[in-house]
């Protein structure tokens, strides 16, 4: 009896075609959906070996039922980034999605109508000098143009063009520019002696004193802040979101941390309690209580354009005002920067920028300041542990100022 041929083996539906091997490489066609004109938008793909072929198969069909993918081949410019962006944005921070939106409104304005497929590296150059005569900083001009090449990078991927027209294309070297100067002691206490009739002077207080940043200091809850201990746990931030604001976890792993503050932190922060409490008690019920250390006059989150506002009108007043006055606090006496360490304790420049980079929570070079006593008693620490503070900090800085292989055989 003789034995009939087996059927050949259908692939099921959605797998695509087999892997045909097309000289050097491997071939795979997919159907990712239907064109506007109802015929099936077929789409192929290539890999080395038959499996590269497949996986980039699998991924064109993900990305098609993740509405990564046009159905269509007129695609714009514009149209990807609304749509690269739009899946961007569900699995990322809010300030993150908004400063990908910001970028992509400066593509789509000048690229916006162009065929994907029809753009050119000029294309991109004439963009990145459009960005120039907006007279924006070089940093954020870069910014946009990686949010373009990451875009692009992901049509590649998806078979969309065949090479990322941006990569070719670099920016100048920007002009050297005048340094932003760090605010020294004596500036700090002028601000903060404007800043006093203002609301949130403690905000600002706070700030100067631990180095806190903006979202970190709007993000900060009472259940995080131990009086008693003089300490408080940075746990989450409280960042703008689209039509209001967003409270969540830090960026990195790092941000999470523990931060002290002096008495007179203390202090400051018990007076504004009771502030908030005697607000709290006249509004009542129409008090919001979100727990926040800084919330606005009804209780809810504080928006940070908020604190811009008042920023900005304290240091209105404060130049209108000349900042000739000495300063009638004694926050000058209490806060150090790079100029007094290298005074007080004899350190030169680069030794004073190391020891700063020891401490904790400070970052040498930035507008915040180390307090007097957070110092003395991490040097009283580091003595009692049997370290020598100051020369660990000069040893760091010479290695900092050594090449690397340098200091080998002599």
């Amino acid at each position: 009896m003789s034995r009939s041929k087996p059927e050949p083996r259908k692939r099921a539906n959605g797998l695509g075609s087999k892997p045909v091997k097309r000289g050097d490489s491997w071939s795979v066609q997919v159907t990712v959906g239907r064109r506007p004109d109802g015929k099936l938008d077929r789409r192929r793909v290539t890999g080395h070996t038959p499996e590269e072929a497949m996986q980039k198969a699998r991924e064109l069909q993900v990305a098609a039922a993740q509405g990564m993918l046009a159905t269509h081949e007129r695609l714009t410019v514009g149209e990807w980034m609304k749509t690269w962006v739009e899946a961007k944005a569900t699995r990322a921070a809010p300030t993150y999605r908004l400063k990908l939106e910001a970028h992509a409104k400066h593509i789509t304005q000048h690229l916006g109508s162009m065929e994907l497929r029809k753009l050119r590296p000029g294309h991109v150059h004439t963009f990145a000098r459009a960005l120039e005569a907006k007279e924006l900083a070089p940093s954020y001009r870069r910014e946009v143009l990686s949010t373009l090449e990451a875009a692009l990078e992901r049509a590649v991927v998806m078979e969309l063009i065949p090479r990322n027209v941006a990569r070719p294309v670099k920016l100048e070297a920007a002009p050297v520019t005048r340094k932003v100067k760090a605010w020294d002691a004596a500036t700090v206490a002028r601000f903060l002696e404007v800043a006093r009739p203002y609301r949130l002077y403690p905000l600002f207080y706070l700030g100067f004193a631990t180095g806190l940043r903006r979202e970190e200091l709007l993000g900060l809850a009472w259940q995080h802040v131990d009086l008693e201990a003089r300490t408080l746990r940075v746990e989450q931030t409280l960042t703008p979101d689209k039509g209001g604001v967003h409270i969540g976890p830090p960026k990195t792993r790092n941000s999470r941390r523990v931060v002290g503050f002096g008495p007179d932190v203390a202090a400051v922060l018990e007076g504004w309690k009771a502030e908030l409490a005697e607000e709290r008690r006249i509004l009542g019920r129409e008090w919001h209580d979100s727990g926040l250390v800084f919330p606005s006059s009804t209780g809810h989150p504080l928006h940070p354009r908020n604190v811009n506002r008042i920023s900005h009108r304290a240091e209105k007043t404060w130049h209108s005002a000349g900042m000739s006055r000495s300063p009638q606090t004694n926050t000058a006496s209490r806060l150090l920067d790079v100029a007094a360490l290298r005074n007080e304790f004899a350190l030169g420049r680069e030794t004073s920028y190391a020891l700063l980079r020891m401490l904790p929570h400070v970052k040498a070079g930035s507008r915040y300041l180390i307090r007097r006593e957070d110092l003395e008693r991490y040097l009283e620490q580091a003595a009692r542990e049997g370290r020598d503070i100051r020369k660990e900090a000069l040893a760091a800085a010479r290695a900092a100022k050594t090449p690397a292989g340098a200091g080998g055989a002599k």
